[in-house]
């Protein structure tokens, strides 16, 4: 037995009419909906994401409490972090930060609930396979340009 990924994450949110703006922005795709909750496609499954009403007087997620620190979600090219970038900025999200992780090159945004939501471009493997641990520090990040016509 093997697993083979995460099939999808399940959010609190105290509003989901607010959630839902930030998460088609982000790129996310409806997929349903039902009583408190709706659904999204975001990748290959019936659904990658859920948003869960809780109600408007629910605390926000805490930073040194234990839970979800972040999820993330993934871009096929480097470009479109910039592209995705400007647009959650542009919409007045706030941008946590830029970081190369070796492995990965990512923004952090958070939703209008307090979640935690890295966008990423996965490098080539043949970048970093040869590092003994690539997972041991970060480097600073600078956006791509966008090319003409994306």
């Amino acid at each position: 037995m093997a697993l083979r990924g995460i099939n999808h994450v399940n959010l609190k949110v105290r509003d989901l009419a607010v959630a839902d703006r930030f998460y088609r922005l982000l790129g996310f795709r409806p997929a349903g909906s039902r009583e408190g909750m709706l659904f999204y496609h975001g990748g290959l499954h019936a659904h990658d994401l859920a948003l869960f009403q809780v109600g408007p007087d629910a605390p926000a997620p805490v930073r040194d409490g234990v839970g979800l620190f972040h999820f993330c979600v993934t871009v096929d090219e480097e470009a479109e972090l910039t592209v995705l970038h400007d647009r959650m900025q542009q919409a007045g999200y706030r941008i946590l930060s830029l970081v190369d992780h070796i492995v990965s090159r990512s923004f952090y945004t958070v939703d209008p609930d307090g979640n935690v939501v890295e966008v990423t471009w996965d490098t080539p493997e043949s970048d970093w396979r040869g590092l003994e641990n690539p997972f041991l520090t970060d480097r600073p990040y600078a956006l791509p340009p966008v090319p003409e016509g994306a």
